[in-house]
């Protein structure tokens, strides 16, 4: 069993009822939540309830598993925030608090509620804007003000939120409130507001605290910088019952959810419960000293990390002419570094990594069938890899076709004589029939033989007495498509011929938490200067404040050598502005690194 570092023993031998721990990247945050898991559970009696150990993302939780060594079961918990406020407070008493209010339900994330046509009876769920509609799926809850709760959402063709005016969020928050009133269908920032409105109630409320302070008296919150405002709000609640005790670890510097409603300034208020004690795990045990330079001139809190000076690695600033041509060919030269190594190109948005691993798709286009239209995108996700949205557009065509709207549960499909299993390999075998190419297909030609393909896997279904299903409701695609290549349509995948067994390209937000032997950080070429990395990293607009801390992730994510590549004119920029951040790296072209002119 590994022996803790001075500064883990300080935490785990602290006697405060709660223990808010500021930790640097790689300082084992996880490894110290498992072994004080493993400390509790050495005498833990499971008459007085359990411990629930919580994290923003579930891949969070199942690290938290790992680290422990066991499953935690009953009484104990260990997931997502989410999870556990939908399960142990809203579920249970969200319709004692709102008395008109249907059996809640939490709409996974993965679903892309976002893009769905139809709800059930009507319910619409969009509010008419002058330039495009907003979805109240998008719409999060993000904090409140003297006029009420405030609602965010996302900014057109940007990655941050912007906050709706006061009227536009009463109309977004009626609408809500319709959908929770007639289906009960919560997205999770829903959630996470009604759980705290629900522990906020005057009547209700402090009884739901007893009950949930009874069950849980030790909880742990694992990335607490993720959480957003009414999250925050809710574990403050609990963590504020004298009965209960708290361990909350995370890092302002890496609070990259902003579009969840997440804030690094959240982390502080932490610190004014009551017997709460600050503390510090100052040492990373993964980045060396030349990434902790690197780091320290991103953070936003201006902290200094101190460095694992057993590891070793170098810091690398790379400028290019071609970005894909160059990012390529300099991938294919760190595939011969692959073999035990863990080596990932990194970029900050999923349009970076298309631009770099295919041709990216023209924007898709109506085919004419909302059915047709989901498979579309489904064929879209799935070749990006990402499999678990891929599916659930493919059940959604599906459900369209047949049931007149999305989002149906299982007893909706067993209702009609179903089994939800064989309903999701039907939506696979479509999905996987859709994702084939056909030399010269045009987009009406794919829109008839998906059409038809679906017909097709639908029809056992429908000859059977016991089930009610039509296999007919794909509309066509529009005629007008027949001259359309449908090529053009298609995210294109690397050649892997050329390239073989490759480094993965993944976005920042996927390898949050993980360690890589040597992290290649891309940046894509910046056609405005106040885009561009230098002025983005270290600026002081509040729009602009996660990119740097986004940064900050990125590079801290090595264990030995770090990449940055920027085009040539932020190089130039960089050189210009933040002449201190490139003398920490050693700077030359991608093709002399390729070239080993070191």
């Amino acid at each position: 069993m590994r022996t803790p570092t001075p500064e883990q023993r300080s935490v785990i031998e602290n006697p405060s009822r709660i223990r808010l721990v500021k930790a640097a990247p790689g300082s084992g945050k996880t490894w110290l939540v498992a072994e004080i898991i493993r400390r509790e559970l050495e005498h833990w009696d499971r008459g007085r309830g359990g411990i629930a150990a919580l994290s923003f993302t579930r891949v969070g939780g199942e690290e938290i598993r790992q680290a422990v060594g066991c499953e935690l079961v009953h009484p104990h918990f260990v997931g997502t925030l989410d999870a556990f406020l939908f399960k142990y407070v809203v579920r249970p008493f969200l319709q004692q608090v709102r008395p008109g209010t249907a059996r809640p339900r939490l709409i996974p994330a993965e679903w892309s509620p976002e893009d769905w046509r139809k709800l059930p009876g009507g319910v619409d769920f969009s509010v008419p804007n002058k330039k495009a509609p907003y979805n109240t799926f998008k719409a999060v809850f993000v904090g409140e003000s003297e006029g009420g709760v405030r609602i965010a959402y996302p900014r057109r063709y940007q990655s941050d939120l912007q906050n709706l005016d006061e009227t536009t969020a009463l109309r977004v928050l009626g609408i809500k409130e319709e959908l929770w009133n007639k289906l009960g269908w919560l997205t999770h920032s829903d959630a996470a507001f009604l759980a705290a409105l629900i522990l906020a109630d005057d009547t209700a409320g402090p009884t739901v605290l007893a009950e949930v302070t009874r069950r849980f008296p030790f909880v742990i919150v694992d990335e607490l910088q993720d959480t957003g405002w009414f999250l925050g709000r809710s574990i403050r609640s609990i963590l504020a019952f004298q009965g209960t005790r708290g361990l909350l670890v995370g890092d302002p510097d890496q609070a990259i959810y902003e579009f969840s409603g997440a804030h690094p300034d959240l982390f502080d208020v932490y610190a004014e419960l009551p017997d709460a004690a600050p503390l510090f795990l100052k040492t990373t045990r993964r980045c060396c000293p030349a990434i902790c330079r690197v780091a320290d001139e991103l953070s936003q809190s201006g902290r200094t990390t101190q460095p694992n000076r057993e590891q070793s690695g170098r810091a690398f600033l790379l400028s290019y002419k071609g970005f894909r041509d160059a990012i390529t060919r300099l991938r294919e030269h760190l595939n011969a570094e692959v073999g035990t190594k863990s080596i990932k190109i990194i970029a900050r948005r999923h349009k970076t990594i298309t631009e770099v691993t295919g041709k990216p798709p023209n924007t898709p286009v109506p085919l004419g069938s909302p059915c047709l239209n989901h498979m579309q995108r489904a064929v879209s996700l799935f070749r990006e890899r990402r499999q678990a949205k891929a599916l659930a557009a493919a059940k959604a065509a599906l459900e369209l076709a047949e049931f007149k709207r999305e989002g149906c549960e299982d007893s909706d499909l067993l209702q009609r004589g179903v089994d939800p299993g064989q309903w999701k390999r039907i939506a696979v075998e479509c999905l996987l029939r859709a994702n084939e190419e056909v030399a010269g297909e045009s987009l009406f030609d794919w829109g008839m033989r998906t059409r038809d393909s679906i017909h097709e896997r639908l029809k056992p279904l429908a000859d059977r007495p016991e089930c009610r299903i039509e296999a007919r409701g794909v509309g066509k695609p529009y005629k007008k498509h027949q001259g359309t290549e449908r090529s053009g349509f298609l995210f294109q995948p690397e050649s892997v011929a050329r390239i073989g067994p490759t480094i993965p390209i993944q976005t920042v937000h996927a390898v949050k938490g993980e360690t890589h032997d040597t992290t290649v950080l891309i940046s894509p070429p910046s056609r405005r200067a106040d885009r561009c990395p230098s002025a983005v990293w270290w600026s002081d607009d509040p729009a602009d404040l996660e990119e740097r801390r986004i940064a900050y992730v990125a590079v801290t994510r090595t264990k030995g050598d770090l990449i940055v590549c920027v085009c040539e004119e932020s190089f130039d920029r960089l050189q210009q502005d933040r002449a201190k951040f490139v003398a920490l790296f050693e700077c030359m072209s991608v093709e002399d690194f390729i070239a080993g002119r070191l």
